[in-house]
């Protein structure tokens, strides 16, 4: 019998038995759309990170001061008893002014490292403030930076210009603040132009400061961030005047470096590691880390893929039970069709016939559950996606992947209850009532 009457003649019993037919459809339904939703927002969730690391610079690579004994730096653990172990004997200590990188590293790294190295950039956050001009409000976070901080952040100056070393030097009480700091603090009539060469007072750490706008840059909130009306930004200064200002010790725990497009990343990063231990070999406490964004961003999809196939292997237990719910209804369907499958065998019909024809049955039961559950759990992931304000990213392959796995669990399935019908007696089939 060709496929194509196969299949009308499925579709017809279908038809004929439309609640009993969903019903044996809706673990394949459940299991499918559960699968697809997770792998949605999953992906999405992996495809959001990216997008905003990436946005960061891939070629960044974070030096950062750590304990030498520090379990989360450099701890490799075979279980979570090693880990409890080293935690156990784990004691936060804070770097003092020696232990820190200071500017003589710095400026011999850029010499010798002239020819890799793209962007250099210091970050030392000086804490949240906020100021007040009338009845207008502004907050943010006072961040001391140099130079190199406008080419890693990809900034867009709308006015003015950056901080400079010369500022630092000179410990200069100059400012770079964003648009939206200009909004609310001089009012929406205020522009980025307007703004320069004007001051604010305030606070920071019990110290008053009055600092002149000499740059207004654009803010560009990351991906997926709504933006409020009183959102904070960042206020950068340079950093030795923060250092001077705030009268606070010298020395950096945390630098920022890109390397050129042309250069091998990973090289980089151990030439660069090499170079700054060699400060602290004889250093008891600590040392200089080495880490990159793409590291990161490795890390977190890696432990984002383990939490999505963990969910979607529970979730996949729905398609065992659909499928013995398929089993058990192709039972129900062979024994109430007995004496039709008699008179086909009688007329001539083989026995593979009628396999095929049941088989074929059980595969469109799975396969109509399975495209319901597709579009059903890309609906369900799209709108969860959405709501995390995440991009919704659809796996077009794990759509087809469920579909062609749904017609598996129907051959699997139904192939016994079709291979009880094509073994039947046909003078017996005929016989029953």
């Amino acid at each position: 019998m060709p496929i194509f009457e196969n299949v009308r003649l499925a579709l017809t019993s279908l038809r004929a038995n439309k609640l009993r037919a969903l019903l044996t459809m809706l673990g394949i339904i459940i299991g499918i759309s559960a699968v697809i939703a997770i792998i949605t927002v999953g992906d999405s969730l992996s495809g959001s990170l990216a997008e905003e690391m990436s946005g960061f610079g891939a070629r960044n690579v974070t030096l950062s001061v750590v304990q030498k004994d520090d379990p989360f730096a450099f701890g490799s653990f075979e279980d979570s008893e090693d880990l409890d172990k080293a935690l156990e004997s784990y004691e936060y200590k804070e770097p003092s002014a020696g232990d820190r990188i200071t500017d003589a590293m710095l400026q011999e790294y850029q010499k010798k490292f002239a020819d890799q190295l793209q962007a250099l950039a210091v970050n030392e956050s000086f804490g949240s403030i906020s100021v007040v001009s009338g009845r207008h409000k502004a907050s943010g976070q006072l961040m001391g930076v140099s130079p190199g901080q406008q080419t890693l952040d990809k900034m867009t100056l709308l006015a003015g210009r950056f901080v400079t070393d010369a500022d630092s030097a000179n410990h200069r009480a100059v400012a770079v603040v964003s648009d939206r700091f200009v909004t609310q603090y001089f009012g929406n009539k205020a522009t980025p132009e307007s703004a320069l060469g004007k001051s604010f007072k305030t606070d920071a750490s019990g110290i008053p400061l009055r600092l002149y706008i000499v740059g207004v840059y654009e803010y560009k909130p990351p991906a997926g961030q709504t933006v409020t009306r009183n959102l904070d930004t960042n206020i950068y200064i340079p950093v030795g005047s923060g250092f001077q200002l705030l009268q606070r010790d010298s020395g950096y725990q945390t630098v920022t470096l890109q390397s050129r497009e042309d250069v091998n990343n990973q090289i980089f990063m151990d030439r660069t590691r090499e170079f700054f231990n060699s400060f602290y070999s004889h250093n008891p406490n600590f040392t200089v880390s080495v880490s990159s964004l793409d590291d990161i961003v490795k890390s977190m999809n890696k432990m984002t893929q383990s939490v999505k196939l963990g969910i979607s292997a529970i979730a996949a237990i729905s398609l065992l039970v659909g499928g013995i719910g398929v089993m058990n209804i192709m039972m129900v369907s062979v024994t109430e069709r007995t004496r039709e499958i008699g008179i086909r065998m009688a007329l001539g019909a083989k026995g593979r016939v009628i396999l095929f024809q049941f088989i074929v049955e059980a595969i469109i039961i799975c396969l109509i559950g399975g495209l319901i559950g597709v579009i059903l759990g890309v609906g369900l992931g799209s709108a969860g996606a959405m709501m995390m304000h995440y991009p919704v990213k659809p796996s077009l392959t794990a759509a087809l992947v469920a579909v062609l796995f749904s017609m598996a669990i129907g051959v699997f399935f139904g192939y016994y209850p079709a291979k009880r019908a094509a073994r039947l007696d046909p003078i017996d089939a005929l016989r029953y009532e």
